[in-house]
């Protein structure tokens, strides 16, 4: 009777075991962490990257609804790493400065930088658009290329702006 009673209450793990199973968790841990944080990498510059291409279309938009020109302006001047806003002329002063002018603004890029090639554009630290939704000056094209800060895993993005105003995303090598 008493070994019946001592079969009975004996009900757990041996050591054996949990070692076998902490080891495969840990194995497991071990392949599946450096993954999931390149993965975490590449959505945050595929947001980023949307983000910008957000602002870009959105200003395009405004101009087009307002008939007027509306920037995506560098929040640092040339520094566009510091963020970028949507501003447009709404009290037709003929500057862009006024907090009642800004319609959206981005914060300062999480990690990575941000860096423009303008051609025929006298200025890099905006993008304009004008009423019928091309860019100002009218011959002028825009490539933003966004690198993240570990580009041997992720790449890059590049946001390119035609003339007409359109604007898309591919990805790129780092360089």
């Amino acid at each position: 009777m008493n070994a019946q009673l001592s079969a009975v209450g004996n009900k757990g793990f041996t050591l054996l075991e949990l070692l076998v199973t902490v080891s495969i968790a840990a194995i497991l841990l071990a392949v599946g962490v450096p993954s999931y944080v390149t993965f975490i990498d590449n959505n945050r510059v595929t947001s980023q990257a949307n983000d910008l291409l957000y602002s870009f279309n959105m200003a395009r938009s405004e101009a087009t609804k307002r008939g007027a020109e509306v920037r995506v302006v560098s929040v640092g001047g040339s520094n566009w790493n510091a963020g970028w806003r949507v501003v447009a002329d709404t009290n037709n002063d003929t500057d862009y400065d006024d907090p009642d002018d800004i319609l959206m603004q981005w914060d300062a890029l999480d990690g990575g930088s941000l860096a423009i090639a303008a051609t025929n554009s006298p200025i890099d630290t905006y993008v304009a658009f004008n009423a019928r939704g091309s860019l100002s000056p009218s011959n002028a094209s825009f490539i933003f290329t966004l690198e993240p800060a570990d580009c041997d895993a992720i790449d890059s993005r590049i946001i390119s702006i035609q003339p007409n105003g359109r604007s898309s995303v591919s990805r790129g090598d780092c360089s």
